[in-house]
């Protein structure tokens, strides 16, 4: 399984989003990354954000560049997370928190330019 267990998802308007996730130990990454501590990659995080950002927001163009990522925990076999994205049109970016509560996984802003 390549992707969450996707909870619930409510649509906070046209251009905002929020997925509540589960992280199944099943995961594919997490045998992957770090056998003997396995935790969930930054890189899929953003590959996430992206993904759900296509899905359920008008994102436009294709991947330019990303801005002021922070990854502040990690994410382990069986975690529930809330996904937030919002997409900022006239700045062509999508800005994505993974959390659970006052708990940041990561942030940032994903940049597009072009079209997709």
């Amino acid at each position: 399984m390549l992707l969450p267990e996707v909870l619930s998802v409510q649509h906070r308007g046209e251009l905002s989003v929020s997925l509540q996730l589960h992280l199944p130990a099943g995961l594919h990454y997490f045998p992957n990354h770090f056998a003997d501590f396995p935790i969930l990659p930054g890189v899929v995080q953003l590959n996430w954000a992206i993904h759900y950002g296509h899905e359920h927001l008008p994102v436009t163009g294709s991947f330019t560049m990303m801005e002021n990522i922070k990854f502040q925990s990690v994410a382990l076999p069986d975690t529930r997370m809330e996904l937030v994205l919002e997409w900022r049109a006239e700045k062509n970016h999508l800005e994505f928190i993974f959390a659970d509560g006052e708990k940041k996984y990561s942030s940032g802003r994903i940049v597009f330019g072009g079209t997709a």
